[in-house]
């Protein structure tokens, strides 16, 4: 009998609960948590701002699922250190867990920018549950939001603040909107978008102080500018947390390096999540996949290698989709073509919007909005890695025939 320890509790901790119990209903399962919580989807928080659904919604496990797979949990509780030559890790408290097998499925967690001001009261990060109910609160009260980063999480408080009545001011540090998640001209669809409908927003600036006077918080930018808000949502990005994992020699770039099994450089110690990095399903080159797809399939992957089943983890399609003020928007793989090699077909018609990517007769990517039909053929074209002569000319007419699927 093997004891397997996992650390955190989300959808690849979850996934690979499930994965150890399908192989061995007798091997040890301990699960370490630094929420005293039931899992949640982080994705789902901005869904229990908006009113969407309850508070517990964004829990897709309860107690029950943990005692009927028999997994012992220790909620509240965070790892400092792992040490793989003594297979133990230690928690905050001084304790210390022994390992047969360990998975660092520790997700990531909100970058604050070092500036003056991040830790004034109603200045925010949303990323955990209680970031969102604190927001919720605070939001109650206010007439007006700020919201400093314009990316997935950044776009998605828009809507929310919006949805709510508030009156929003955006910055982002860049030129545009989403600059990682969609094309330059998808950016300029979604920024016409949001301006039209009343945000104020702010590219090209940099934050570079928060204020509070008077009951309000006052947000110095780089140009000058100065903007005025009773509630401030720091959306600048998210990071992997691998600080326990300083000292172990497990491979860290900017999440813990895995191969195809979802192990780490360090034998008999597995990652997956936002956490992981591995090699792109289209790209080739090592990356963190922050997508709950991969969560999942890495989570499961990594269980079953740790229950003694050699399985390779399938190498999925890094895809986003988001809503900004009710504009459906997805985007796939590749969305801008990085070098000559790449080819590029495109269609607009107002705020519809269509682009694909091509690699010779290859296709790594593509960005939808508005007219979104489709999408789940195309990712599986993308992930599938493979050549058709014919594709290009089929989807140029619009006759994306489900035999390449």
């Amino acid at each position: 009998m093997k004891r397997h320890v996992i650390i955190g509790n989300s959808h690849a901790a979850i996934s690979a609960v499930q994965a150890i119990r399908s192989v061995s209903s007798k091997d040890e399962v301990i699960l370490i948590s630094r929420e005293d919580c039931p899992a949640y989807s982080p994705m789902l928080t901005p869904c229990y701002l908006s009113g969407d659904m309850p508070y517990e919604g964004m829990f897709f496990c309860d107690k029950a699922f943990y005692q009927e797979n028999r997994v012992d949990t220790l909620l509240g509780k965070r790892v400092v250190k792992v040490t793989p030559k003594s297979k133990s890790v230690s928690l905050e408290n001084g304790a210390s867990v022994s390992y047969d097998t360990l998975l660092i499925a520790t997700g990531s967690n909100s970058q604050v920018p070092p500036i003056p001001g991040t830790q004034l009261p109603n200045v925010f990060t949303l990323w955990t549950a209680e970031d969102a109910r604190k927001i919720g609160d605070a939001m109650r009260g206010a007439e007006t939001v700020a919201i400093v980063g314009a990316g997935l999480i950044g776009i998605d408080c828009v809507n929310v603040a919006m949805g709510k009545g508030k009156k929003v001011a955006l910055i982002e540090m860049l030129g545009r909107v989403m600059p990682q998640a969609v094309d330059a001209e998808g950016s300029r669809i979604m920024e016409s978008r949001m301006r039209e409908r009343g945000v104020e927003s702010h590219l090209n600036e940099r934050l570079l102080g928060i204020e509070a006077h008077r009951g309000r918080l006052s947000l110095s930018l780089a140009s000058g500018a100065r903007v005025q808000a009773q509630v401030v949502i720091l959306a600048t990005g998210v990071v992997p947390n691998v600080d326990l994992l300083e000292g172990s020699g497990v491979k860290v770039a900017t999440g813990a390096v895995v191969n195809d099994h979802c192990e780490t450089s360090v034998q008999g110690v597995y990652s997956a999540g936002d956490v992981a990095e591995a090699i792109d399903g289209v790209t080739g080159q090592s990356r963190v996949n922050a997508t709950l797809l991969n969560a999942v399939e890495q989570g499961r992957v990594a269980g079953l290698n740790m229950a003694g089943v050699r399985a390779p983890c399938l190498r999925t399609v890094q895809v986003n989709a988001f809503t900004p003020l009710g504009l459906p928007c997805i985007s796939i793989g590749e969305v801008s073509g990085v070098d000559k090699r790449h080819e590029e077909l495109s269609y607009r018609s107002g705020e519809s919007y269509r682009k694909l990517v091509f690699e010779g007769d290859r296709l790594v990517g593509a960005v939808l909005i508005g007219e979104v039909d489709g999408a789940g053929v195309l990712a599986n074209l993308i992930e599938r890695h493979e050549s058709h002569p014919n594709l290009r000319k089929e989807l140029e007419n619009g006759n994306v025939s489900l035999t390449y699927a």
